[in-house]
């Protein structure tokens, strides 16, 4: 009795999980790669698939994640001006009387916000150039200039 209920349990979970397509999440036409620990990590399949496909070593990918891990850092520290720029357009839009100027000044104070983060991305890019080796930054170009839906690199 016990099996058969186990049994029943597993086959709705599986329903479920196809029905909600969660498993094209997970790897798409790169083959799916479920249960790894490289999916929990920070940056997840993503990140394993790049540096799968462009086959680093694991000295190259430390390089790589610290990079991109400064990168982040100072994309995070942009999170409070994002969240302040959407309360205000959201509390332009539900007011009475549609003010531009302030929406304006709001999208200002965005862009020079921005403007600190184009450094920090150059220097990331150059120390992701400096640990690839040729072939690796042409596969890496190729597949940045493809875009996300890009699966052969």
């Amino acid at each position: 009795m016990f099996g058969f209920v186990f049994g029943t349990l597993c086959l709705v979970g599986f329903v479920s999980v196809l029905r909600r397509r969660g498993w094209r999440r997970y790897g798409g036409c790169a083959g799916a790669h479920f249960g790894g620990g490289h999916l929990r990590r920070r940056g997840g399949w993503a990140m394993y698939r790049a540096f799968e496909a462009l086959d680093t070593s694991p000295g190259q990918e430390k390089a790589i994640r610290g990079a991109l891990s400064e990168l982040r850092r100072e994309l995070s520290e942009l999170r409070p001006e994002l969240d302040a720029t959407r309360s205000q357009v959201a509390q332009t839009l539900a007011s009475e009387r549609f003010d531009s100027a302030e929406i304006e000044a709001s999208f200002e104070r965005q862009l020079s916000s921005l403007g600190r983060i184009g450094p920090v991305l150059s220097r990331t890019l150059g120390q992701i150039h400096e640990a690839l080796d040729p072939d690796q930054r042409r596969r890496l170009a190729r597949f940045i200039e493809q875009g996300p839906g890009y699966c052969a690199i």
